[in-house]
């Protein structure tokens, strides 16, 4: 199912459910409404009525006796006066009676009505004489009115109190709906939203993931294209952007290596035949072309190892360069790689300063790479520092991974298991430095540190990174501090020597 389909189908449920609690509402409001009403204007009405009947039988009764018993036309038309007041009542009620037994109640009471009229007829034709009491009849029919008339205002009574119960029942079946429905409605918002948040947050980690794989240079990363959603079709133009990435990677990668390649042997023969002319063998030199000959020589020295570099990084990029390592004294190795530089330190006229401890200390490594390692920190050292200075290289014996070690190599060193100690090679240079922000990137290839003033003989920004790629292959670490007087301080940390392996990578 699609994420727009998904997030239409959420929401529409919770929508219909909102709009079915409104309609609900609205529904038990007009009945509400409705019960208020007939409450009001009905029932209350009634008993209004009921109360006035009441009062009005009483002064029937009372004035049915006294014209009997008296004879006084006065009486008689306080009577015929009570009589009209109560049939005004009556009348009121037959018509607000409410169906059903209220509305049985106010016949009887009519039909009692009309049988008292009826006899209280029939006696007043008969010859007028002093009576000294209210006739049965009549005492019986005011009776039953009387009766019938308390019977009609108790059902209204009833019928208000059961219509107020039914309101309130309504009140609080309408209140558990609203609390019942709002809950639902809360629960449904909620699962519909971890629902979408699910399906959009796992691919989109996923997708992270990818992207910095790509960054990191992992081309051959893919996603999962098994979904059914915008994600899938995402992933597949993903997976094919990768695919076309690693397939230029790949291309770069077997050209630069080529080439290189190619380069090697005319390059070497090239400086053989410069050789041969500096030693003169063909034919004597002048000053001035053995001069232009050295030069030549020099620039070919540069240009077999920046060819040098190329092809090392070409191996390690394609995972197939070996490492032998085996437990070797680091102290010997710094001295080797250190006589290497002192003729070239001895150009610039700076001293390169060496501590070593006085035992040996023996790290696992590969010796020849080890050397190319310190051989390129030292270099960049003496090619970055001023003239007269001075480069610090120190050999020492550490028991715990140093504080400065970046968090990668922290853990790249823990994964390769608990050590006794490590062999630590600091090389202090009093260059210019390097700023924070290109600590890490120093070591990526091709990356170089912008100067102010051009550096004669700099390379091209590949030796760094295969330091890098080397130390990672020894599980050791290599990164960069500032030096606290001036300059850097790039340090190389490696394992204690154990035993012999050999590693592709």
């Amino acid at each position: 199912m699609k994420i727009t389909t998904r997030i239409i189908s959420g929401y529409g449920l919770f929508i219909a459910v909102l709009l079915g609690l409104v309609i609900y509402q609205a529904i038990t409001i007009n009945r509400m409404q409705a019960i208020s009403k007939t409450l009001s204007e009905i029932n209350f009405h009634n008993i209004l009525h009921c109360s006035q009947a009441l009062r009005d039988l009483d002064l029937v009764a009372e004035y049915t006796e006294k014209s009997f018993r008296v004879q006084d036309p006065a009486y008689m038309d306080k009577l015929q006066e009570s009589q009209k007041d109560f049939q005004k009542s009556l009348a009121e009620l037959i018509l607000h009676a409410s169906a059903g037994e209220e509305q049985d109640e106010v016949r009887r009471l009519s039909d009692q009505w009309d049988s008292y009229n009826a006899d209280l007829g029939l006696l007043q034709q008969s010859p007028s004489e002093t009576r000294n009491a209210l006739p049965l009849n009549l005492q019986e029919d005011l009776e039953r009115l009387y009766t019938q008339t308390t019977s009609v205002y108790q059902t209204s009574l009833r019928s208000m109190s059961a219509k107020v119960e039914r309101s309130r029942k309504t009140a609080d079946t309408a209140v558990l709906v609203l609390w019942s429905a709002t809950f639902a409605a809360l629960a449904i918002s909620i699962l519909v939203s971890l629902l979408i948040i699910r399906s959009i947050a796992k691919p989109l980690a996923y997708l992270t993931e990818g992207t910095r794989a790509i960054a990191d240079g992992k081309f051959f990363y893919r996603l999962d294209t098994t979904r059914n959603d915008e994600f899938s079709q995402l992933a597949k133009d993903f997976n094919t952007m990768t695919l076309r990435l690693n397939e230029l990677d790949e291309l770069k990668k077997d050209f630069v290596s080529h080439v290189s390649h190619e380069l090697k042997s005319p390059l070497a023969s090239m400086r053989e035949t410069i050789q041969l002319l500096l030693e003169q063998i063909p034919g004597p030199l002048s000053e001035k072309q053995k001069r232009l000959l050295e030069l030549n020589l020099q620039s070919g020295t540069r240009l077999t190892s920046m060819i040098s570099n190329l092809l090392d990084l070409s191996k390690s990029e394609a995972g197939v360069m070996e490492y032998e390592l085996k437990s070797q004294d680091l102290v010997p190795l710094v001295r080797n790689a250190i006589a290497e530089l002192e003729i070239q330190a001895h150009e610039k006229q700076i001293q390169i300063r060496a501590e070593f401890p006085e035992k040996p200390l023996p790290v696992e490594c590969d010796p020849d790479r080890t050397v190319q390692v310190i051989l390129n920190l030292v270099g960049n050292a003496v090619k970055f520092s001023p003239r007269h200075a001075d480069v610090l290289v120190r050999v020492e014996k550490v028991e715990r991974i140093p504080e400065g070690v970046p968090e990668r190599w922290r853990h790249l060193i823990t994964a390769a298991g608990r050590k006794d100690y490590f062999g630590l090679v600091t090389v202090t240079d009093s260059g210019p430095g390097i700023p924070d922000s290109d600590k890490e990137k120093v070591f990526e290839k091709f990356h170089q540190v912008k100067q102010r003033k051009k550096i004669a003989s700099q390379g091209v920004g590949l030796g760094l990174s295969i330091c890098q790629n080397i130390i990672q292959a020894h599980r050791g670490a290599v990164w960069v501090e500032d030096n606290p007087g001036r300059g850097s301080r790039f340090m190389v940390l490696l394992r204690c020597g154990e035993g012999g392996e050999k590693v592709i990578a």
